[in-house]
């Protein structure tokens, strides 16, 4: 007569079906890990792509307008980056050259003087307040990059303040003065500083000391200086660099360990991806 199986050894609950099942289920689990860690890291990738000046090349548009914002918003990139100066009057407007195309002086003019005034595409040059609206709509993850031109730096973060988007925002400048004032509130501000060669750069190290959020630099000065990307890091510093145009050094860098990547074709390398 054949033996009577015990509890543990039932037919289909052997320890070594057991065993094969565990081992199944571990394969099932890190495959599926693997799977969503790839998928994030192509999403990560679209997703830390800030369009320069907004995604103005497209049809209709222009940069630093109110409709290339509104393409970067629906392009579903991380953020927008737009210019900030300073009318005669007070107001705070987004355009990024010092002059208009006549010569007359931005920041000499009243901003009547500015209202009919018409962009290549036909949009006025828009207000400050109005980019702050149209982020009204944007994800809560979306960010507009401001670049501080010229202006006072205490009307913009008031103005960020009163529509409540201080995490919405982020803030980079060449002009170091701008900075330390902007660091100087303590408020918690997320800023970067902007340069475009080794001379006008403070090392990370530097930033660190000075209470900088991160450094934007140049895609030259970081490929002359690419261990700055991970002594940054080191030191807890945030890591962008502009403008890259190029789909193989866009490549590059996030391979590096950028964290964004400033373009004018975010809608080109997001299809690429």
């Amino acid at each position: 007569m054949g033996s009577i199986p015990s509890e543990g050894t039932k037919a289909g609950c052997t320890p070594a079906f057991l065993f094969q099942l565990g081992v199944s289920m571990k394969n099932i689990f890190f495959t599926a890990l693997m799977l969503m860690l790839l998928v994030s890291c192509g999403v990560g990738k679209q997703s830390r792509m800030v369009a320069h000046r907004g995604y103005w090349q497209t049809e209709g548009s222009h940069e630093n307008s109110i409709s290339s914002l509104k393409n970067a918003i629906a392009l579903g990139v991380y953020g927008s980056e737009c210019d900030v100066r300073q009318t005669a009057d007070g107001v705070l407007v987004l355009f990024h050259n010092a002059k208009l195309d006549d010569g007359r002086v931005v920041s000499d003019m009243k901003y009547a003087e500015l209202a009919d005034y018409r962009l290549p595409n036909g949009e006025r040059i828009p207000t400050f307040e109005e980019a702050l609206v149209a982020m009204g709509d944007a994800p809560r993850k979306f960010k507009l990059v401001i670049e501080v031109k010229e202006a006072d730096v205490s009307k913009i973060v008031a103005m960020v303040e009163r529509y409540n988007l201080e995490k919405k925002v982020e803030y980079i400048a060449f002009g170091r003065s701008h900075c330390m004032d902007l660091i100087a509130m303590n408020k918690g501000l997320r800023v970067s500083y902007l340069a475009g060669n080794e001379k006008s750069a403070w090392t990370p190290k530097e930033l660190k000391e000075k209470g900088f959020y991160g450094l934007d630099y140049s895609a030259g000065l970081l490929k002359s200086r690419p261990e700055w990307i991970k002594e940054a890091h080191d030191l807890g510093l945030d890591v962008n660099v502009w403008t890259v145009n190029d789909s193989v050094d866009i490549d590059r860098f996030f391979k590096q360990g950028v964290d964004k990547v400033t373009t004018d074709i975010p809608a080109v390398y997001k299809k690429k991806r």
